[in-house]
């Protein structure tokens, strides 16, 4: 069991200094291990996955999509798929994980794209096959593409003549256990339920209230026949939704904002459970804890903030990151006793892991009156100062790439982490 005062415990932050075996361009002190209290995670350059040909992105005027991740695994023991896309490119692999070396000159799929750039894509698990799978993509210019990497016999195009919304995509995510529907989260604080079985309107689509609530409101399209989209999702005043997040019985759903708000809804009812802010600036990524009693959100403000779904506010925040964080994760696979082990990768090309015990749910400290805030929710449950919950220092912190790190995945013998220059990297969990 993990007790508060081994946080940051100074010998469990020692970690090696082997040099990478690749070159890289830059110098610096890059490591390619780090130890916790359950030993010794390293990384498997053999295990690496990026470009064939490894050879840089040079955008023309305009800075390219984060590099993104997505991995499914296939019944029957057909193994593993993992996409990821670079630029105006595309790749879809066989992932061998930790126990073969990636064979980065077989792509079962790769698509290079002109006048748009994939932005964000995501499998659908609950109708894959051995020989078949649902992949969504998302594109810069608002489209959508529905493919299958593995028969290549389907293609489809959603929002083809960007009708029903012309700003980019940001993520998508498949209801969970449908192999039908899907969200797509747009750059206009919209977000839409897509049934892939139906099509697109041949015009701007016209819509109609179906219910709204605080800061929120959903409309259905007027059509004399059914077609997509089923609903339209407006948050706020429109700032960009920049992740959603299923909780993992599928029944609520979580959007962070660039607005600074989490939102967490009851999906099949639209009912608004609860809120929370950054202390300042957009927020960026969304995760749930195992048990779906908890939620990670990251963003602009350099923390990681962890929200209670059972208390509803605030319950920790954690400061280690010196720049935006871009990805967080529950580590859903360590087995400790009355703890959530919590993982996030950011701007600064640093891996923070940090350990919340539940001792650290305790009631807010209580408040002295103060002026009203400007900003509303700043001291309140949903946002509190730093000074009123408990604030986690990092069990490792720890620099791992040249550029920006962008995703983060826990799997049950390794963890990915995925940086912007289009390496996706595995570092294998300690031996036992």
């Amino acid at each position: 069991m993990a007790r508060p005062e081994n946080l940051c415990n100074q010998s469990l932050l020692e970690a090696g200094e082997r040099t990478l075996e690749r070159t890289i361009g830059e110098p610096g002190d890059v490591k390619t291990q780090f130890v916790t209290r359950e030993g010794t995670y390293r990384l498997l350059t053999l295990s690496e996955y990026s470009r064939p040909n490894r050879v840089g992105y040079q955008p023309q005027g305009q800075t390219p999509p984060q590099v993104r991740v997505s991995l499914v695994s296939l019944p029957d023991q057909a193994g593993e798929r993992i996409c990821f896309n670079y630029g105006r490119e595309l790749y879809v692999y066989i992932y061998k994980g930790i126990k073969k070396a990636a064979d980065l000159s077989k792509p079962l799929e790769k698509k290079v794209y002109k006048g748009t750039n994939p932005t964000c894509h995501d499998f659908n698990t609950s109708s894959a096959q051995s020989d078949s799978v649902s992949l969504l993509i998302g594109f810069s210019t608002g489209q959508i593409q529905l493919i299958d990497p593995i028969k290549k016999e389907l293609s489809k195009l959603f929002n083809e003549e960007r009708f029903i919304d012309k700003t980019r995509v940001t993520c998508l995510r498949w209801v969970p256990g449908s192999k039908s529907l899907f969200l797509a989260a747009h750059a206009s604080g919209h977000f839409y339920v897509y049934n892939e079985e139906l099509p697109c309107g041949s015009a701007a689509p016209h819509y109609q209230p179906f219910k709204a609530g605080e800061g929120f409101s959903v409309n259905t399209c007027k059509t004399k026949s059914t077609r997509n989209p089923l609903f339209r999702w407006l948050l706020g005043t429109g700032a960009a939704i920049n992740e959603l997040a299923f909780s993992p019985n599928g029944s609520q759903l979580a959007v962070v904002s660039q607005d600074g708000l989490l939102r967490i809804f009851q999906y099949d009812t639209m009912e608004l459970l609860g809120h929370a802010r950054s202390y300042f600036g957009g927020l960026l990524c969304v995760a749930w804890s195992c048990d779906g009693k908890l939620i990670a959100v990251g963003g602009e403000d350099d923390l990681v903030t962890v929200y209670s779904m059972e208390q509803k506010r605030v319950v920790a925040r954690a400061q280690g990151h010196r720049s935006w964080v871009s990805a967080v994760a529950f580590d859903w696979f360590l087995e400790a006793e009355s703890c959530y082990r919590l993982g996030s990768v950011g701007h600064d090309t640093q891996i923070c892991l940090w350990e919340l015990p539940e001792d650290n749910l305790v009631p807010p400290r209580p408040r002295v009156k103060r002026r009203p805030d400007p900003l509303q929710l700043v001291g309140t449950p949903a946002c509190p100062r730093l000074d009123e919950c408990p604030n986690l220092e990092p069990l490792v912190c720890k620099k791992i790439a040249h550029e920006r790190l962008t995703a983060l995945v826990f799997r049950p013998d390794s963890i990915i982490t995925v940086c912007q220059d289009g390496y996706i990297y595995t570092w294998a969990r300690p031996t036992t």
